[in-house]
């Protein structure tokens, strides 16, 4: 069942428009800071620090925190299997503490298997179970109590309180597959949706979580329903499509992001990009992504039209779009200003 757009907006907490700084960028720090700084000028509700490896995201939140006075944090994501809801806990409690209570919700996911297995040499196993108990600690651990629990993943004793009045900040999940979103329609606070998403798959997603909060009698909480966008502006439109196309070829190469490609009409020529870079062939597997791939799985483009692409976004039921500026084309010492130019693109949205 797809629902309309006041359906789904009638659930969902007011809209938001968010900048992401994901943990492998390659770009320093004091830029980093200078960006977040100019988001919050520019009128952005939240900056979101996403982590996989390299950089510590909610020590950059912290970097960001003490830089500014109104913009909001959150995390899409932290993986659980690489950090444990205590360390979640202690980090977010820190990080509300820094920023004078601007920590606006966590974001959890299981992350990418083949990233997580081989670099950490964690196995992925019983995922929605995992979440289920992570997610309970975790509310329990910023509950302003002192928290015992005992469960099949986690089990301990009486750990003192880490704040001294309860925190209510929204859990989103972040995750592409059913499974994880209907679980989300029963103990989450909301959805961050993959980097790639399409129209029909926010519809779909949307569905699926709404259907869950129909059935778990939640349908009168408010709402989170974030996506991640690949977002690349230029002057000149193939220049932008030119920038996204290493972003986009990135995420089509996990598995995980199945359920997204499925609904498109690339699942063919994914499987194609996908054997090319497997063999090695990098160049080879970038020329597949073609510009109209670009165009229905980012947004690309001069300015005005990236943000009415955005303006768009939002009725399709999304709440909070979090903006994924394309850099990779860049030297280090040129992001900077490609990320303000994308801030600037969609000032005072």
């Amino acid at each position: 069942m797809i629902y309309s757009y006041d359906e789904i907006m009638e659930n969902c907490i007011n809209m938001n428009l968010a900048l992401t700084f994901y943990s492998v960028l390659k770009m320093p720090i004091s830029d980093i800071i200078s960006c977040a700084v100019a988001a919050e000028k520019a009128g952005f509700s939240h900056v979101s620090m996403a982590e996989s490896f390299y950089r510590d995201a909610a020590v950059l939140g912290t970097a960001i925190a003490t830089n500014t006075t109104k913009i909001k944090f959150g995390s899409s994501i932290f993986p659980i299997p690489t950090r444990t809801p205590f360390q979640i806990a202690m980090a977010t409690a820190t990080l509300s503490e820094i920023s004078c209570n601007r920590v606006g919700f966590i974001g959890l996911g299981v992350g990418y298997r083949s990233r997580i297995e081989k670099y950490f040499g964690i196995k992925i196993e019983n995922s929605l179970d995992k979440m289920k108990e992570y997610v309970t600690v975790l509310k329990g651990l910023l509950s302003g109590e002192d928290y015992t629990y005992r469960g099949d993943f986690f089990s301990f004793e009486s750990f003192p309180k880490l704040t001294p009045h309860r925190m209510n900040i929204p859990i989103l999940f972040g995750s592409s597959g059913p499974k994880m979103i209907d679980l989300a329609g029963q103990i989450a606070d909301g959805l961050v949706l993959n980097s790639i998403c399409t129209p029909d798959y926010f519809k779909e997603a949307i569905s699926i979580f709404q259907e869950s909060t129909k059935r778990s009698n939640r349908k009168k909480r408010k709402f989170e329903i974030a996506a991640s966008v690949i977002y690349s502006v230029d002057d000149k439109h193939e220049e932008a499509i030119k920038s996204a196309k290493p972003d986009v070829l990135f995420y089509v190469l996990y598995p995980e992001l199945d359920p997204v490609i499925e609904k498109t009409h690339y699942v063919e020529r994914i499987k194609k990009i996908r054997k090319e870079h497997s063999n090695g062939n990098y160049k080879q597997a970038l020329s597949l992504v073609s510009d109209e791939m670009i165009e229905d799985l980012a947004i690309a483009g001069a300015p005005k039209e990236c943000r009415k692409k955005i303006q768009k976004i939002y009725g399709y039921g999304i709440t909070m779009p979090i903006i994924r500026v394309s850099v990779q084309p860049f030297k280090e010492n040129q992001r900077k200003d490609v990320f303000l130019r994308a801030i600037q693109s969609l000032a005072k949205m």
